[in-house]
């Protein structure tokens, strides 16, 4: 098999060729990259069986770069670190997606059923599939206002609005509700920031990620730190005061 792989962080893309090339050696990794838009023309002419293909990437997604192709000849798995791509795009398994980190377990699972239905010549991700796919997100959008976070049985959503601030607990996450209510999960914080950072929350120290529609009063003194809606005081780093003061002043000019 022929193999492609496209994701704008170069780490995932080395992991993921070592982690292919450790499942079997019938396969030949023909394109790694983390420029999809220097990919087009090498994606057309290229024969390949496989691409794995990241959804979030700067400059042009992944959903952009295959609506750009005059034609898909080969299969496409999505990788996602961000799981509400996947659970809204691909939940009814109608098409394949690979949940960053990538788990090796999952991804033998997937080459396996990739390789059984390559027999039968029937394509596990086929062009109109990709081209309804692409229209869908168009028009429906990519849950805006929701993000999902991973849980025993699945993912569960929770309203971004509903979020007042984000705590790193080693490697996991503790998100704060509005409503009091609490989840532990298990991404760091750098991952939730990166899920949370199109909404406009704020990490004000290495610790603490905030919804600054929950920030009720900032204090300058002695270190600085924030008081949030339930009273709870989070410390400020030196590094993120000036970021603060300008969100202060940004909002003051739009009262």
């Amino acid at each position: 098999m022929r193999i492609a792989i496209i994701d704008d962080e170069k780490h995932c893309v080395e992991s993921l060729a070592l982690d292919l090339q450790s499942l079997t050696t019938d396969l030949e990794i023909v394109l790694k990259s983390t420029r999809p838009q220097d990919c087009l023309e090498r994606l057309q002419n290229e024969q390949i069986d496989l691409l794995f293909l990241d959804v979030e990437m700067p400059g042009i997604n992944g959903f952009e770069l295959l609506e750009l192709l005059p034609h898909i000849h080969f299969d496409v798995v999505f990788t996602t670190a961000h799981s509400e791509y996947a659970v809204r795009a691909f939940r009814n398994k109608a098409y394949n997606f690979l949940l960053k980190p990538v788990d090796i377990d999952d991804l033998e699972a997937l080459l396996g059923d990739w390789q059984s239905q390559r027999q039968t010549q029937k394509m596990l991700l086929s062009e109109t599939a990709v081209r309804e796919l692409i229209q869908k997100i168009k028009t429906e959008g990519l849950l805006k206002n929701k993000i999902a976070i991973p849980v025993a049985d699945g993912f569960e959503f929770i309203e971004v609005a509903q979020i007042a601030y984000c705590q790193s607990e080693n490697n996991y996450t503790r998100i704060i509700l509005a409503d009091g209510g609490q989840k532990l999960i298990s991404k760091t914080l750098k991952e939730v920031e990166q899920t949370l950072g199109n909404y406009l929350f704020l990490r004000i120290h290495q610790s603490h990620l905030i919804n600054p529609n929950y920030l009720k009063k900032y204090h300058r003194n002695d270190g600085g730190y924030v008081i949030m809606e339930d009273d709870k005081r989070l410390p400020v780093s030196k590094s993120r005061k000036d970021l603060l003061t300008q969100l202060f002043e940004v909002i003051s000019k739009n009262q």
